[in-house]
C-alpha cells in the first residue's frame, strides 16, 4: 500500500499495523473518511496534542496533526486514496520524535468496513496491560490491543464482533477496538481510568450527550455488567459513533448476557449521539 512520511510517499506492506510503520514509541490516531469528510476530527487531534509532550514534542509543529486543515491534508490524502479507487477510509496518523525533536508523521488508508447494526461481545483471555501513564494515551506500538485483536479473530472473524478486555482484577476496561458503556436502568455506566481503558473520542462525546440528557454517569471498576439493560460499543469509526451490543458470550460461544427487551433508553442517546457528529463534520478532501 502507499503511505505518506513527513513529505514523501512511500510503498508500505498491505495491511501494516503501527509497529511496522512505525517502531518504537509513538501516538496515533485513526477515523473514518466518508466522502470526503471527517467527523470530529478536532477531538483526535486534540488528543493527540494532550499527549505530544510525552514524547518531547510540539503539537503546534505538527505538519497534520496540527489542525483539521483541508489545505494540508487534501493532497496527501487524494494520492492515498486514488490507488485503490477508495472514496471512503480508514486514515491512521501516526506521529513519532525524531533524533531532531522535530515529529516524523505518518498517514496511511486502507478501505472502511461497513458499520454492522448491533455487535456480539466475547470474553478475551487477553488482559489489559497497564498504561504509560493516565489518562492513557493512544499509542504504539499497541501490543496488548494487537494480541487482543489476534485473540478474536480467532474466535470469530466476522464484522460484528468485538473483544471485551478486563483488567488484571477482572475488571471490565474495554474492547479491541472499542469503548463501552452500559445503562443499568438508573445510570450510564463507564470503566474507570484505573481499568487501563483508553480515553476514547466516541466515548467522551457519548458522556456529554447523555450527561446533556439529565442523565447520571459513573466511572466504575466491576466485571462485565450481566445485570445491565443495555450495552453501548463506541467506535470513532462507525458511521454514527456507536451501536448496541446484541449479547455477550465466552469463547466457548456460552451467552452470558442479553440486553433487555426495553431499549428505548440506549437508542435514544444514541439518535442524540449520531445528530450530535453529524454537525461536526470537516471536509478534508
Amino acid at each position: 500500500m502507499l503511505a505518506w512520511c513527513s513529505g514523501d510517499f512511500l510503498n508500505a506492506p498491505d495491511g501494516a499495523d503501527v509497529a511496522t510503520l512505525q517502531p518504537g514509541r509513538c501516538l496515533f490516531e485513526t477515523f473514518a473518511l466518508r466522502g470526503g469528510e471527517v467527523a470530529c476530527l478536532a477531538d483526535h487531534l486534540a488528543r493527540l496534542a494532550l499527549a505530544c509532550p510525552r514524547l518531547g514534542l510540539d503539537p503546534r509543529r505538527l505538519h497534520l496533526g496540527a489542525g483539521p486543515s483541508a489545505e494540508a491534508w487534501s493532497p496527501i490524502l487524494r494520492k492515498l486514496l486514488a490507488p485503490a479507487n477508495l472514496t471512503d477510509a480508514t486514515v491512521r496518523l501516526i506521529v513519532a520524535a525524531r533524533p531532531d525533536a522535530l515529529a516524523r508523521e505518518w498517514v496511511s488508508v486502507r478501505p472502511l468496513p461497513p458499520t454492522p447494526s448491533e455487535i456480539d461481545l466475547f470474553a478475551l483471555q487477553t488482559r489489559r496491560d497497564v498504561p504509560e501513564w493516565l489518562p492513557r494515551p493512544k499509542s504504539g506500538p499497541w501490543q496488548n490491543s494487537a494480541t487482543a485483536w489476534r485473540e478474536l479473530k480467532s474466535i470469530a472473524d466476522r464484522g460484528d464482533t468485538e473483544g471485551v478486555q478486563c483488567d488484571a482484577a477482572g475488571h471490565v476496561s474495554e474492547a479491541t477496538r472499542s469503548s463501552l458503556a452500559w445503562w443499568d436502568g438508573e445510570r450510564w455506566c463507564f470503566p474507570a481510568i484505573s481499568t487501563g481503558r483508553l480515553a476514547g473520542t466516541a466515548a467522551a462525546q457519548f458522556r456529554s450527550i447523555v450527561a446533556l440528557a439529565g442523565r447520571t454517569c459513573v466511572d466504575v471498576a466491576v466485571p462485565f455488567p450481566v445485570d445491565a439493560r443495555s450495552v453501548v460499543v463506541l467506535r470513532s469509526t462507525f458511521t454514527a459513533g456507536a451501536v448496541l451490543a446484541r449479547r455477550y458470550q465466552t469463547t466457548a460461544g456460552e451467552v452470558q448476557w442479553l440486553p433487555s427487551s426495553d431499549q428505548a433508553e440506549a437508542k435514544a442517546r444514541l439518535a442524540d449521539l449520531a445528530a450530535w457528529r453529524a454537525q461536526r463534520l470537516v471536509s478534508l478532501v
